[in-house]
């Protein structure tokens, strides 16, 4: 195993221990498998990405009241992000949920926004980076925070917004992403970024929106959350197949904005790194990430 993928493995095991997505796991657990089927390929795994809404739904909690939302919300972050690490298995790519074991200062710092003097920072609740190629065996955070630090423009950095609704919240990704932009509207009084670090310090920064979604409404081209999340840096997904004009399977998200950090195809990826490999993917099905 890889350096980069032990990080990896750390990181999924500290959100297995998230009780909204340990409580669901039972449910989805079968829908991953049933989905996959009993002899996974490449392109049952790769399409997990366009199931995720069912997934999801097989034990989706009820209620619309705002620790429902909250914990649905986490549930639906965790899944987002065990499937982006299970794809991403064996390159140079992992995706965290921000927390202080887990986040490189860097980022952080060049995430921070200034309103009027006043700091605030994105509704990040992923965030995808690569890290460069080394020889340490082991990666914590301090190491990987000066690898970022000493090859800004070797670096991609996407900030991903995962909500369950899609038409109460499409407007808030736009905004920011249209913040992290201030660089070439010079909006007064807001600057991105401190210590000597922004968005544009590395290779390429995005910001994507991946929703459930849950709402029961038909979506169209020119539906306003459709056209809010339309121009998004780094794209705009939903947990369904893919809707031309309307928003991109999750299973897109890779050649969006990572295409280049695979070794061949994505299913020659999965193929080489997972399926050559049957503890990993059984770590993944189980959650057991010890």
């Amino acid at each position: 195993m890889s350096s980069v993928d032990q990080f990896r493995i750390e990181q999924l095991k500290h959100i297995s221990n998230l009780a909204s997505f340990r409580n669901s796991w039972s449910n989805w657990k079968e829908k991953i498998t049933l989905t996959i089927g009993d002899s996974p390929t490449p392109e049952t795994i790769y399409k997990l990405g366009e199931n995720l809404e069912k997934i999801f739904r097989s034990h989706e909690v009820l209620g619309r009241d705002n620790s429902a939302v909250s914990t649905g919300g986490v549930a639906w972050e965790c899944l987002v992000c065990w499937y982006l690490n299970l794809v991403f298995y064996g390159t140079d790519v992992v995706v965290i949920r921000p927390h202080v074991n887990f986040t490189p200062p860097i980022i952080s710092d060049a995430l921070t926004v200034s309103i009027s003097n006043h700091a605030t920072n994105t509704e990040s609740d992923l965030i995808a980076f690569n890290i460069v190629k080394n020889n340490l065996d082991i990666l914590d955070l301090n190491s990987i925070n000066n690898l970022i630090l000493q090859n800004p423009l070797d670096t991609d950095i996407t900030v991903i917004q995962c909500k369950t609704n899609w038409n109460d919240n499409a407007q808030i990704p736009m905004l920011w992403d249209l913040i992290y932009s201030s660089e070439r509207f010079r909006i007064p009084n807001v600057s991105v970024g401190r210590n000597g670090i922004n968005p544009s310090s590395f290779r390429k920064f995005a910001y994507s929106f991946i929703t459930v979604p849950t709402s029961r409404g038909s979506f169209t081209p020119s539906s306003l959350a459709v056209l809010r999340v339309s121009n998004l840096t780094g794209g705009n997904f939903w947990g369904r197949p893919t809707q031309p004009g309307v928003s991109r399977s999750v299973s897109e998200f890779f050649t969006t904005n990572y295409a280049t950090h695979f070794s061949g195809t994505i299913q020659q990826s999965i193929s080489n790194n997972i399926l050559r490999n049957r503890p990993v993917l059984e770590q993944f099905i189980n959650l057991d990430f010890t």
